[in-house]
């Protein structure tokens, strides 16, 4: 019986928002050394490597990517369920104990996050920044390896990890209190800062991936957090809204190309299938350009 429940919640976690896995930073096409890989591309060394070259005048070149590291670590896991090649399972592993060797303790080990060691100059952000993107993607890579390996040291992570949500970014933690008519809304941020940008999608997939490891672990913290996140998304979606089937991608004013327009268009249609909340099915139609 242990066996059939831990298979059902192994499927729910796999069936989950595949969609939202592929973003800019996961494109595998990168050409050989004589030529610089695409932008973006991840490179599966040992350590998966980003190759970002120059942003906004600032060479990155080659970078180690918590996010990525995750991801990458989630791609081996998955294609283990469909292959059942343990070599996948060790490759996912193996990069999830390298997550969890580099996470940076904060307040006396009451709670964790991951530290990129290089600057994002897109949004003025210096070595050692953090976000709930990040965070949310490496739990759900913990939650895999917890579930293939039984070993506790990854639910102990996960647990710390849920914690930072519940720490203001101005104490090292990942949430900000976004203020507006008087009244005060929990926002997790991409990009920690104390004052961020908002990105839009990367909030909503946060919101998923805490409603993801609620459904399967009915994590009392995590259905909170997707809670307090639901309220908050509900009451700043329209201003995320540019008119003429358009979405802004973050708060600056930012108008989202057309991937992340049509991620918006797709997280919307998920949030309304799970909550069945009209605000999200009308802003997906208002939104969709099919």
């Amino acid at each position: 019986m242990k066996k059939i429940v831990f298979f059902l919640l192994l499927m729910l976690l796999l069936s989950g928002c595949a969609q939202f896995e592929q973003n800019h930073f996961t494109d595998s096409n990168y050409s050989n050394k004589l030529i610089p890989p695409k932008k973006y591309s991840v490179i599966d060394s040992d350590i998966p490597l980003t190759y970002y070259g120059e942003v906004d005048g600032i060479e990155l070149g080659y970078q180690v990517a918590p996010h990525n590291v995750a991801m990458k670590s989630l791609e081996a896991f998955y294609k283990y369920h469909d292959t059942g090649n343990e070599s996948c399972k060790d490759r996912g592993l193996y990069l999830a104990d390298w997550l969890i060797e580099n996470a940076k303790y904060k307040d006396d080990g009451n709670f964790v996050v991951w530290e990129y060691s290089y600057p994002w100059p897109p949004y003025n952000l210096e070595p050692g920044w953090t976000g709930s993107l990040n965070q949310a993607t490496i739990v759900k890579a913990l939650t895999f390896a917890y579930l293939y390996s039984r070993n506790k040291k990854y639910k102990d992570v996960i647990d710390k990890s849920l914690n930072a949500f519940e720490v203001e970014v101005k104490n090292g933690g990942l949430k900000v209190l976004r203020e507006d008519e008087g009244k005060t809304y929990v926002w997790y941020p991409e990009y920690a800062k104390e004052n961020p940008p908002y990105v839009l999608n990367g909030f909503i997939t946060v919101l998923i991936r805490l409603r993801e490891y609620y459904l399967i672990t009915t994590d009392k913290k995590a259905e909170k957090l997707y809670q307090e996140g639901l309220i908050s998304l509900e009451h700043f979606l329209p201003d995320y809204d540019a008119g003429n089937k358009k979405s802004y991608y973050d708060a600056l004013g930012n108008i989202a190309n057309d991937h992340y327009h049509e991620m918006h268009v797709a997280q919307l249609n998920s949030l309304y299938e799970y909550t069945k909340n009209p605000l999200f099915k009308e802003y997906k139609e208002r939104w969709d350009r099919k």
